[in-house]
């Protein structure tokens, strides 16, 4: 079955949260950057976990930034000598290790889940995050294990007692109880759906905003197909004219973002465009996803990220990560070899860019005719 590995870590992930509320690990972090202003850096969807933890700490009054290791040599003067988190599941990242050689952090702190790695051995304190080994190549279980070290660790900076070991174990269960239940079969249908459609749109704000931009990354990396994270708010500030029957909107809900996410899911159904929520409902709109209590809501969010994403590339017929995987093996094993046959992938790519592009084409004419006439009424005229 596609997706198999991708899947089986998906449902570790409970299991990984529970062995964390019974650990120190979040203490550790929280006595570490006490009193202290904070840089966080990490790649793909440890920048990701990165923002939700530094937006988590910046709410608690911690002054938190989030800097994607790549800007770092553009971007780095302001963050010199600061306590650094550094994030990465491998703890290999060259991108990672040369910020940090420019930023010459005063203190360092690695979140990985390699605790032999190069970044733990510079670090001054390492957190193995304690995912296990992660085998499928869109990283899931070391993503939500390090969100939820994260946030709780920023509620004890605080002092706060709403994240702590029982609600962890609660979000456990819930997330637990939804993965061995039929909510997952709305998912499989969505995720049937959603692989005939020309691109995904995803929308939150607060933590949901992370959120979604790790949503659009996996489901790139699991099916290959295209897909966007935008604030909820600033959606509707130009990129709303992208719409039309062939999108899908996924919006991010919790009781503080409902009102931010109302807007652009309103457009969405104005445009056409197929439409689903998670973490809580709105309107009509299916839901999608486990549902929990607030503390730590963002890690059912990944869940079900992940899960659609799973569902998006099996009913696209997508191995996820498979195609990455055998270049990078080809380039490992036979640099000369690799230089031969990147012509041979690239025209590959370019004839699946063309078939893509004539099935898009088609569904285009395809919504264009059915679109409602008061709809090409307000189109712009070309003379003003």
């Amino acid at each position: 079955m596609l997706g198999r590995i991708f899947e089986r870590e998906i449902r570790r992930q409970p299991d990984i949260w529970r062995t964390i509320a019974e650990s120190a690990k979040a203490e550790q972090l929280a006595r570490a950057i006490r009193e202290r202003d904070v840089v966080l850096i990490g790649s793909g969807s440890s920048l990701f976990v990165a923002q939700l933890g530094a937006l988590a700490l910046r709410r608690r009054g911690i002054h938190a930034v989030a800097l994607p290791a790549t800007e770092a040599p553009l971007d780095h003067v302001a963050y010199r000598h600061a306590a650094v988190i550094a994030i990465s599941q491998s703890g290999r990242s060259t991108d990672l290790l040369d910020a940090l050689d420019l930023l010459s952090p005063k203190t360092l702190i690695a979140l990985t889940n390699t605790p032999d790695s190069p970044l733990a051995v510079r670090a001054d304190l390492t957190i193995d995050v304690g995912a296990g080994e992660e085998l499928a190549v869109p990283a899931g279980k070391s993503v939500t294990a390090t969100a939820a070290i994260l946030l709780w660790a920023a509620a004890l900076v605080a002092g706060g007692h709403g994240r702590n070991a029982g609600t962890l174990i609660e979000t456990s269960e819930d997330v637990r109880s939804w993965l061995d239940g039929s909510g997952v079969d709305a998912v499989r249908d969505a995720g049937s759906a959603i692989a005939a459609m020309r691109s995904v749109i995803v929308v939150g704000t607060g933590y949901g905003y992370p959120v979604a931009l790790e949503m659009a990354l996996k489901l790139k990396e699991a099916s290959y197909i295209h897909a966007e994270g935008f604030p909820a708010g600033e959606f509707r500030h130009g990129s709303t004219a992208m719409l039309d029957a062939t999108c899908a909107v996924v919006g991010i809900v919790d009781e503080a973002a409902r009102a931010f996410v109302d807007r652009p899911m309103l457009e969405a159904s104005r445009a056409g465009s197929l439409r689903y929520v998670i973490g809580g409902r709105l309107d009509d709109i299916p839901l999608l996803g486990p549902v929990t209590a607030d503390p730590f809501n963002a890690l059912a969010w990944l869940v079900a990220a992940q899960m659609i994403a799973l569902y998006t590339g099996r009913a696209r017929g997508i191995e996820p990560g498979a195609l990455a995987a055998s270049k990078a093996m080809l380039r490992a094993a036979s640099p000369r070899l690799w230089s031969s046959r990147r012509a041979c992938y690239s025209d590959s790519s370019h004839l699946l860019g063309r078939c893509t592009a004539s099935s898009q084409l088609h569904r285009r004419r395809r919504s264009r005719r059915s679109m409602p006439a008061m709809r090409l009424r307000a189109l712009p005229s070309r003379h003003g």
